[in-house]
């Protein structure tokens, strides 16, 4: 099969969640024997070494910052959303007008509904969009949990990205989301949806024979992503103090690039907090740790730091709005709490109960090794590669809902 794959931020190195997603699916898509022409925004010179062995050919585009912010504000009129806007090029659009017309591609495949406008362009071929998240359901709960002078912007923003992931919906002809409560809130009832998950490299987050025996939590994630860095906030000001009055001797590791200022501040107040920024192996981090911990209180998708973290057999705690995505089981591979109380008096219950942590994070093990192999979910894409060929070969695709491109770059 030959797959034209466009992806809005260049996948390598994979250290963001769609990045990830990205490279790995173009892993899975070399080894399962299919060719692959990847386009996407960067200025990488020479390309990695990791890509050309995964791709046919990779196709950059150039992106300044003056263009994007250009586009940015033409969007405006065109009520589209600012990320829409920022990555709308006809850089782009030209070399993916130039790639379907000088080859016949059996697929391609749209990451992220930011490329959406694009999608008219390549209506004549079999197309596929990986929305991964649903933006607009991660924009609506960070509007509700923080209070902001930027939330009427940030719910204005929530309103048109929900439109074009409508349209967007509609007009290719298959859509993937990486979990069923963000595909829901898309759409209830549209036979050209599916979920796929996200996977786990097992091998490289191999499991941890014995579990630490000193007291220390964790928490992983990119904090330049806004839900990673309020839900840390959030443990520190309500939830870290609550630990204190019952344990004095653990430490909390806040591991993950791009700390802000106000979050490293914050952090230096207390001698038993550890911000780390970015490290070159997070996996030394996870290993040590007794406790994984994930207060999110917004966002959407998948945590794959929270899979990483049952891969590696570090038990996990966290909220609804985590565990959901991922469908494990309160108590048996995951403890899922919401009240701060609740949060605070099972971490220092757990942290005295070496029997129930070694329970569960052997089960976490075994849940991830069931359902997050990247080889059977990359195999469910190709199945439904497939299935959008066979549909739009037969003239069941959807009805196009135009979008006029006209922005300049």
């Amino acid at each position: 099969m030959k797959i034209l794959y466009v992806s809005p931020r260049f996948p390598y190195p994979p250290k963001k969640g769609d990045q990830l997603r990205a490279y790995n699916q173009l892993k899975g898509l070399k080894s399962l024997g299919h060719e692959v022409h990847l386009i996407s925004f960067g200025n990488t010179h020479p390309i990695p070494l990791e890509l050309q062995h995964l791709c046919s050919k990779v196709t950059l585009v150039p992106l300044s910052k003056r263009t994007a912010l250009n586009n940015m504000f033409f969007g405006l009129f065109k009520g589209w959303p600012l990320q829409t806007s920022l990555y709308f090029s006809n850089k782009l659009l030209q070399a993916m007008k130039q790639a379907t017309s000088e080859t016949n591609y059996d697929v391609v495949h749209h990451q992220l509904v930011r490329l959406h406008p694009y999608q008219s362009s390549i209506k004549h071929v079999p197309n596929v969009i990986d929305f991964v998240d649903s933006i607009s359901l991660n924009l609506i709960r960070s509007a509700h949990i923080k209070k902001s002078l930027l939330n009427p912007i940030i719910r204005w923003e929530a309103r048109n990205v929900r439109n074009m992931e409508q349209l967007a919906s509609s007009n290719y002809d298959g859509g993937i989301f990486i979990s069923d409560i963000d595909k829901n809130n898309v759409s209830l009832n549209r036979d050209t949806l599916i979920t796929i998950a996200n996977g786990v490299d097992l091998e490289y987050f191999s499991f941890q024979k014995q579990l630490t025996n000193n007291n220390s939590l964790i928490f992983v994630g990119n904090m330049s992503y806004s839900p990673n860095r309020e839900g840390v906030k959030y443990f520190i000001k309500y939830i870290f103090p609550l630990i204190k009055e019952k344990i004095e001797d653990f430490t909390f590791y806040v591991v993950g690039r791009n700390p802000t200022k106000d979050l490293i501040r914050l952090c230096e107040k207390h001698e038993n907090i550890i911000l780390t920024g970015e490290v070159d192996d997070v996996r030394k981090y996870l290993w040590n740790a007794k406790l994984f911990v994930c207060p999110l209180k917004s966002g959407a998708g998948l945590q794959n730091k929270v899979l990483e973290a049952m891969s590696c057999g570090i038990p996990v705690i966290t909220t609804s709005i985590v565990s959901e995505p991922i469908k494990a089981k309160d108590g048996q591979n995951i403890i899922v709490r919401d009240r701060d109380e609740e949060f605070a008096q099972t971490i220092v219950q757990l942290l005295t109960d070496q029997i129930q942590l070694n329970n569960i994070r052997n089960q976490a093990r075994t849940f991830v090794e069931n359902n997050y192999k990247w080889e059977h979910l990359n195999v469910q894409l190709v199945d439904f590669y497939n299935k959008t060929i066979n549909k739009h070969v037969n003239g069941s695709h959807p009805s196009q809902t135009e979008i006029k491109v006209e922005v300049t770059s």
